[in-house]
C-alpha cells in the first residue's frame, strides 16, 4: 500500500512527543511491504535539532511551513492508497485537515490520526462551532493514539465512520536495555516537556516526591524546565536526544510516568515513555489511571502511585533486584503484546473491510515473481499450541514468508479448547482472522481469499471440506491443500472416513502439499488425481531453537501429545529402560495421556509444555527421543516437528526406525536408530560425553543446511510461482 503520512515531524523529537509513536508505526507498516512517505513542516527549529537522520523505512517530504507550500504537498500526495492527517501537525492543520479530503476517491482512503484524542475531543466540547467537526463524517477511519472505549465513543457521536485506537508500543530496535550511565544515576528520572496540562501532575508526582527523599537524586529530562523552581536533590537535564532515552532508562533505580490531564481523565492512554522505559527494562513508576492493567499488570510489572507520597514511598523501600525483576517482567510483556509490529496489524486489520472493495482484482492466477504475494492459510490453529502440533509448523513457515516480503493473513475457527490456551494470540508476523461458523467465515473474508494469490487450506481444519470447496470456488489465485498429516488423510480417504477433505476436492485444489515426501507424493497424483503433489517437510527455526550450556536435568527425554498407535513404542524405547534404570531420570511431557496409565517413580511427566519452554526442555536433556506413529511408518519419509526441534537444540536424538529417515539424517553419525529397550539401554550406558554431544552437533549443523522455516518457505514460494 503507498501511504501519504501528513505528521509533526518524523526525524526530530524536539518539543514533537509524538516523534517515537510514528517512528514505531511507520516502520512497522514499512517492515510489512507499505511504501510511506512522511510530510512534515519546517517549523519550531525542529530540524535544528534532528535526533535521526532521513530513514531508509520511509520517504521524508520537508516543506517550507506556506499554504502555497501545503497545496503543493497535497497534489504530490495524489494517487496514494492511503492519505493520512495527523492531529498536532502544528502549521496550518485546519487547511490539511479539509485538503486531504480532496484527495478521497474509489481508490484512496482518507484517514484523520489524533495522537492527543482527549485534547482534540476537549475542544470540539467547548466549541461547537470548530470547523473540524463537520469534517469528521467525511474521513474514511479515524485512529487514535489511545483512549479506549471513552475516547472511540466520543468520535463516533460526532458522526466518525470508525474509531480505532492504535496505542503507542515498543520498537524493540530501538529501546532495549543498555548498561547504566554515571550522569543518569539517581533515585528516580522523569522525561517529559514542560506542559500546561500536566505541570501540576509533575510538581505533584515528581517534585514533591523529590522534596520528601532530600537525600535521593531525581533526573529531568525535557524541554521547558530551565526556569522551574526545583529542590536542590533534583538535577535538570534539558532536552534528551532519544539517542541517549535508553540510558536515561536504564541508570536511575527507577523511572516515573506522569500522564496529561485529559489522558488521565479519559484513561486507556499509555504515554511513549511507558512503552520506551519497560522496552528498556526499567522499573517504571506510574501515576494511577485507567486501563493501566490492559498493558501492564500492577505490583508485577509497573509500580501505581496516586500521589507524591506514594511516589516517594517506592523509591524508599524498593530496592535495586526488585527494580530489575519488575523491570524484566514489564520488557517481556511489551515484546510479547505490544510492539509496534502489533500495531501495524491493527491498523491493517482497520483498513481491510474499507479496502476490501476498492482492490483491484488479480489479473491472472499465477503470481507475479516481481512483487510480493497476498497468502492465505485456514488452518487448525497458530494462535495456540495446546494439543496441537501444526502451530510450530505454521509460525515458523508464516513468519519467515512474511521475512520474504510476502503478506499472509491466518484464519482460524474460534473454539474454546484454543482460546483457553493462546499462546500467540497475535503473531506479528501475520493478520490473525477468527470466525466462528462457514457463514461468518464466507461473510468477513470472502473478498480477502478472492483476492489472494495463494491460498492453503491445512488438514484437521473442521468443516475442511466445505472450506476446501468455498476455497476453491471463491479464489481467484493458486490454491492447495496442505496436509501435515498425510499417511493419516490417505489411510482416511481409502476407507472414506476423513472429514476435512475427499477425492473430488484432491482434484480442485492446484497442489497438494505434503509434510511426507518419497513414493507417497506418486500415489496422490496417480490415484487420487491431484494435478501436482510436492513434498512441504515440517522444519524448524534456528533462532528459536539453538544449543545452550545446560547441565542435563534427565538422561532421556520424550514430547509428544498421546497417541494410542505410539503408546507401545513408547513404552518400549523409555517406560522399560526406566524401569531398569531406577538411577536414571525420565521425561515425558504432553497431553491427553489416560489416567489410567502408570509411570515409574523415576519418569516425570509434564502435561504441556508450550512451544516457549520446548528449547529449555531439549537443552536439559542428556538424549531426546522421536517415536513416530503407524502410518508414518509405513508411508516413510514423514519427519515430525520434534525430531527437528530436538536436532536444533544439539540435542543427540533416538529414533525408531522408519524409510526415508536416512536421507535426512545419517544414522549412528547425526542420529541414533533403537529397535529395542536394548539399544537404548547401549546408547544410555556406552556412549561418552563427548560422543554424544558430537552426535548432537552433527545433528544441529545438518538441520541448520537443509530443514529450516526459512527453507521451507522458499520452497512454497517456488511452487506458487511455477
Amino acid at each position: 500500500m503507498k501511504i501519504a503520512f501528513f505528521g509533526s515531524s518524523l526525524v526530530s523529537a524536539f518539543w514533537n512527543g509524538a516523534a517515537t509513536y510514528y517512528r514505531g508505526i511507520i516502520r512497522a507498516l514499512a517492515d510489512r511491504g507499505h511504501d510511506v512517505t512522511f510530510y512534515e513542516p519546517d517549523a519550531f527549529d525542529r530540524q535544528l535539532h534532528r535526533d535521526m537522520a532521513d530513514p531508509p523505512w520511509a520517504t521524508v517530504v520537508l516543506y517550507s511551513p506556506t499554504l502555497d507550500a501545503v497545496h503543493q504537498m497535497i497534489e504530490r500526495a495524489r494517487g496514494a492508497d492511503l492519505v493520512v492527517k495527523a492531529s498536532g501537525v502544528g502549521i496550518h492543520d485546519a487547511v490539511l485537515e479539509a485538503a486531504v479530503l480532496t484527495l478521497q476517491s474509489a481508490r484512496t482512503l482518507v484517514a484523520f490520526w489524533d495522537v492527543d484524542a482527549p485534547a482534540t475531543l476537549d475542544r470540539l466540547e467547548q466549541d461547537p462551532a470548530d470547523p473540524f467537526r463537520a469534517l469528521i463524517r467525511r474521513y474514511d477511519l479515524v485512529f487514535t493514539y489511545g483512549g479506549g472505549a471513552p475516547v472511540t465513543t466520543a468520535y463516533e457521536r460526532l458522526g466518525a465512520r470508525r474509531c480505532v485506537p492504535i496505542y503507542n508500543a515498543l520498537d524493540p530496535s530501538t529501546h532495549y536495555p543498555v548498561p547504566a550511565e554515571h550522569r543518569f544515576t539517581g533515585s528516580l528520572g522523569f522525561l517529559g516537556n514542560r506542559l500546561p496540562d500536566r505541570e501540576k501532575r509533575v510538581d505533584e508526582f515528581f517534585l514533591s516526591a523529590a522534596v520528601r527523599l532530600p537525600g535521593s537524586r531525581f533526573l529531568l529530562g525535557g524541554a521547558g524546565w530551565a526556569d522551574k523552581p526545583m529542590p536542590s536533590n533534583v538535577s535538570y537535564l534539558g532536552h534528551v536526544y532519544t539517542r541517549e532515552h535508553n540510558a536515561f532508562n536504564t541508570s536511575p533505580l527507577a523511572v516515573l510516568n506522569v500522564s496529561r490531564d485529559s489522558m488521565a481523565a479519559y484513561g486507556f492512554s499509555p504515554a511513549t515513555r511507558v512503552f520506551e522505559a519497560a522496552g528498556a527494562g526499567a522499573c517504571l513508576i506510574t501515576d494511577a489511571w485507567t486501563g493501566l492493567e490492559q498493558f501492564l499488570e500492577p505490583g508485577r510489572e509497573v509500580l501505581v502511585a496516586h500521589d507524591g507520597d506514594e511516589v516517594a514511598h517506592h523509591v524508599a523501600t524498593l530496592t535495586a533486584p526488585e527494580a530489575r525483576e519488575i523491570g524484566r517482567r514489564a520488557r517481556a510483556r511489551m515484546l510479547q503484546e505490544h510492539t509496534y509490529a502489533h500495531r501495524a496489524l491493527d491498523v491493517e486489520a482497520a483498513l481491510e473491510d474499507r479496502m476490501a472493495s476498492r482492490r483491484a482484482p488479480i489479473a491472472v492466477p499465477v503470481p507475479d515473481p516481481d512483487r510480493p504475494m497476498s497468502i492465505v492459510f485456514l488452518g487448525l490453529s497458530i494462535t495456540s499450541s495446546w494439543g496441537n502440533g501444526h502451530a510450530t509448523t505454521y509460525r515458523g513457515l508464516v513468519r519467515e514468508l512474511g521475512e520474504r516480503g510476502h503478506h499472509v493473513t491466518f484464519l482460524e475457527r474460534d473454539v474454546p479448547w484454543y482460546a483457553s490456551h493462546r499462546d500467540l494470540a497475535a503473531p506479528p508476523y501475520a493478520k490473525i482472522g477468527l470466525y466462528s461458523t462457514l457463514e461468518e467465515l464466507g461473510e468477513r473474508y470472502a473478498s480477502v481469499v478472492r483476492d489472494a494469490d495463494l491460498v492453503i487450506v491445512g488438514s484437521y481444519v473442521p468443516d475442511g471440506i466445505e472450506i476446501g470447496r468455498w476455497v476453491t470456488q471463491t479464489s481467484r489465485g493458486v490454491t492447495a491443500f496442505y496436509d501435515i498429516d498425510t499417511p493419516v488423510t490417505l489411510a482416511r480417504l481409502a476407507s472414506d472416513e476423513c472429514e476435512y477433505i475427499d477425492r473430488a476436492l484432491v482434484r480442485r485444489f492446484h497442489m497438494y502439499l505434503s509434510f511426507t515426501g518419497g513414493p507417497t507424493l506418486e500415489r496422490i497424483e496417480k490415484e487420487l488425481g491431484s494435478p501436482r503433489a510436492l513434498p512441504l517437510y515440517c522444519s524448524v527455526d534456528p533462532a528459536i531453537y539453538a544449543p545452550e550450556q545446560r547441565p542435563a536435568r534427565w538422561d532421556l527425554g520424550y514430547m509428544g501429545t498421546y497417541s494410542a498407535d505410539r503408546q507401545r513404542t513408547l513404552r518400549s524405547l523409555l517406560v522399560d529402560p526406566a524401569r531398569l534404570e531406577r538411577d536414571r531420570r525420565f521425561v515425558i511431557a504432553g497431553p491427553q495421556y489416560p489416567a489410567s496409565l502408570e509411570w515409574p517413580s523415576n519418569v516425570d511427566r509434564i502435561e504441556h509444555l508450550p512451544p516457549s519452554d520446548h528449547r529449555t526442555f531439549y537443552n536439559e536433556l542428556a538424549f531426546t527421543l522421536n517415536v513416530t506413529r503407524a502410518d508414518m511408518i509405513a508411508a516413510g519419509w514423514s519427519p515430525s516437528v520434534r525430531l527437528f526441534e530436538a536436532a536444533a537444540c544439539g540435542v543427540p536424538i533416538i529414533s525408531d526406525a522408519w524409510p526415508g529417515l536416512d536421507e535426512l539424517f545419517t544414522p549412528d553419525a547425526e542420529i541414533l536408530i533403537a529397535r529395542s529397550t536394548d539399544d537404548v539401554l547401549r546408547y544410555l550406558r556406552d556412549l561418552t560425553d563427548g560422543q554424544r554431544r558430537a552426535i548432537g552437533a552433527r545433528a544441529c549443523a545438518r538441520v541448520r543446511k537443509a530443514h529450516t522455516a526459512a527453507h521451507r518457505a522458499a520452497d512454497l514460494e517456488r511452487y506458487a510461482r511455477a
